[in-house]
Parts: C-alpha cells; sequence; structure tokens
C-alpha cells in the first residue's frame, strides 16, 4: 500500500505542476494583451484575445467589456460585420444587456437595414413594456419614429425618380412615428398599455433563419432574448452582409455563428462558391466530416469559378477523403489535380503517401 500511496502522491503532484504551468500560461496571456491593449487602445483584435484570456479565467464580466469595446472599435471604422459578429455573443455572456440590441439596431441604420432596425427596436419595446420600464419603452419609439421617417423619405424620393422601392420583408405595419404621438399626445390614461399600442399599429412579424438562443434558466430578461431574432440578409450597402458576418465569426472562433452566416449567404446567393468552401472548412473544423465532404462536392458544381479556386476546393477534398480512410478517392481526386497543375501546392507528396499506405495498409491515413 505504501508504493501505491506513493505513486498516487507522484500523480497529485504532476497534475498540481501541471494546472499551476496553465495557470501561469494564462497570467502571460492575460498580461501580454493587456500590455498590447494598453499601448494600442483602438486595436480591436487585442481587445478580442484579451476577452478570450477572462473568458478562459472564468472572469466573464470583464470579458464582456473587452468584447464590447472590440465591437465598437470595428463599428467606428465600418467593419459592420466583424462587430455584428462580436455584438451578437455578448447576449449569451449577460443577456440582461439590452443596450446591445441598439448597437446592432444602429448598425443596421447605417447599413440600409431600416426595416429590421425597426425589428430590432419593435421586440425591445416589447421588452422595456414586459419590466415596465416606461421611459426607455418611450426612447426606443422615437428612435422608431426617425427610422420610419427615413423609410419614407426614401421611399418618396424613389417615387419621384421613378423608382420602385421594394417593401421590405420585416417591415412594420404603419408609422412609428404616428404610435409615437398617439403614445404622448393622445388620450389620458389612467395606465400604461404599451401592448395596445404595439397592436394598434400591428405585430411586429419576423421571420428569419437565425435566432439567439439563451438558457432556459435564465429568467427577466432570458424570456425576450429567446424572442429576438435577427434578419439575416443583403442590402444595396452590403451584398454580401451574411458572407462577411461568416468570415468574422469563423476568424474569432464562433464556429456554430460562421456555419449559420454561410448557410444563409450560400441560400440567398452571396458569393456562392467562396460561401459554400468556407462552410466545409467550418464543418471540417467541428469533426463534421461527412457534411465537409457534402459542401465541397456542392462548391465543385458551381459554375464561372477560376481553376486556381476550383483546384484548391478540389485539393482539400483529397484531404479529406484521405482523413476519411477513402483512398481510392483520394488518389483519384489528387491525380485529377496534378494532370492539371503538376506542381500545385503539396499534390504529388500525398499522391506518394498514399502510394505508400496502398503498400503498407497498417500506416495511418492521417498523415
Amino acid at each position: 500500500m505504501g508504493l501505491i500511496n506513493k505513486f498516487g502522491d507522484i500523480l497529485k503532484a504532476g497534475k498540481s505542476k501541471g494546472e499551476k504551468a496553465k495557470e501561469k500560461a494564462k497570467e502571460k496571456a492575460q498580461e501580454r494583451y493587456l500590455d498590447l491593449v494598453h499601448k494600442e487602445p483602438e486595436n480591436a483584435k487585442a481587445h478580442m484575445k484579451l476577452a478570450e484570456v477572462y473568458q478562459k479565467r472564468g472572469e466573464k464580466q470583464k470579458a464582456v467589456e473587452e468584447y464590447l469595446l472590440a465591437a465598437d472599435i470595428f463599428a467606428k471604422n465600418n467593419f459592420y460585420a466583424r462587430a455584428m459578429a462580436v455584438y451578437k455573443q455578448v447576449p449569451k455572456q449577460d443577456p440582461s444587456l439590452d443596450h446591445v440590441y441598439l448597437k446592432i439596431a444602429d448598425i443596421y441604420k447605417k447599413m440600409g437595414f431600416l426595416g429590421d432596425a425597426l425589428a430590432q427596436y419593435r421586440l425591445l419595446i416589447q421588452y422595456y413594456d414586459r419590466m415596465a420600464m416606461k421611459e426607455k419603452a418611450l426612447e426606443v419609439m422615437g428612435l422608431m419614429a426617425e427610422v420610419d421617417h427615413r423609410k419614407n423619405a426614401a421611399a418618396a424620393n424613389g417615387l419621384k425618380s421613378g423608382l420602385q422601392i421594394p417593401k421590405e420583408e420585416n417591415d412594420t405595419t404603419g408609422s412609428a412615428e404616428s404610435s409615437v404621438k398617439k403614445f404622448l399626445g393622445g388620450e389620458k390614461r389612467d395606465f400604461f398599455d404599451l401592448g395596445a399600442e404595439l397592436e394598434a399599429d400591428g405585430p411586429a412579424e419576423i421571420e428569419s433563419e437565425m435566432e439567439i438562443s439563451t438558457s432556459d434558466e435564465l429568467a427577466g430578461a432570458g424570456d425576450i432574448f429567446k424572442e429576438l431574432k435577427e434578419t439575416g440578409g443583403p442590402s444595396i450597402v452590403d451584398p454580401h452582409f451574411n458572407y462577411s458576418m461568416g468570415v468574422a465569426c469563423r476568424e474569432m472562433g464562433f464556429l456554430d455563428d460562421a456555419i449559420e452566416q454561410f448557410q444563409i449567404a450560400l441560400s440567398q446567393g452571396q458569393n456562392p462558391f467562396e460561401s459554400a468552401s468556407m462552410l466545409a472548412f467550418c464543418f471540417r473544423e467541428k469533426g463534421m466530416l461527412d457534411e465537409s465532404q457534402e459542401t465541397l462536392q456542392r462548391a465543385l458544381k458551381i459554375q464561372g469559378v477560376s481553376q486556381e479556386k476550383r483546384l484548391n476546393v478540389k485539393y482539400e477534398l483529397g484531404l479529406l477523403y484521405k482523413a476519411q480512410g477513402k483512398t481510392e478517392e483520394a488518389f483519384k481526386i489528387l491525380r485529377e489535380i496534378s494532370e492539371v497543375d503538376q506542381g500545385f501546392r503539396d499534390t504529388e507528396k500525398e499522391i506518394g503517401r498514399l502510394k505508400d499506405n496502398r503498400k503498407n495498409p497498417g500506416k495511418s491515413f492521417m498523415k
């Protein structure tokens, strides 16, 4: 028993040293990024990295603060897709941060998604109504009136110039401005019934493929944020908005959100070949090899793509086949690449490895 106890003590000591080493590494990373943020306060990526460190250390509040700083910097520099990608993550850390959705609405306004901005405001009003926050509701109704006025002005200008202004999918029925006037200057009431005001203008019908999810255990603010949906769609300002958001999400490690955005981009024809390729890479990074294979094959069916891009996707598909143990499929597609461009990436080396694996089937395919 003495030897067993000693062995157990050695294992515990080793584990303790390992944990201390990890903690020390986190501290060094935190110091490094704190120093970088101090030297370069407008470096959004430095704030993102610092947020990641805080999150790993369980300091959620500090992580949220750094995420918001990064998003604000992105938005200030007109990197709207990146800003939106970060703002989307914040409620998952703290669902009570309603002002984040005001920032999302502001980005929609700047990009010309006026109907989407109105949809955000309407849902926030419903939230403030539930929380009996009358002053906040009034503020948002004022913002709605401003956006509604811009929409009406744009429509009028379009009619004057002979243009047909398409109705936005998430357009609210009625006028937000009239709703505010009615609310502020209408007949006096003994109680505040914002729900009735909303019904007077008609319900906010919002259809979307994207929905912000929060934990069922969250109380209060969680109810409205479960309902809150973001409309994902291109506009004249940025016809590749969802694709750009997907790229930003992937760069920041938000793979589930990246997959969602690339799927929307693909369904709406935003950079179809690039969207399919990036979607496949995200699937692969999540270990979803079958989905990755299907998506790469789908990308190869898209017409009007340069030879280099097509070869690149074929090469990735070849490596994927190899990782799945599909030696013959991998060999075939790599040979196709070699016939077109013998020096393309490491095609010849991969073919050599596959030939070697054929001779020695016991070898791993994951090299």
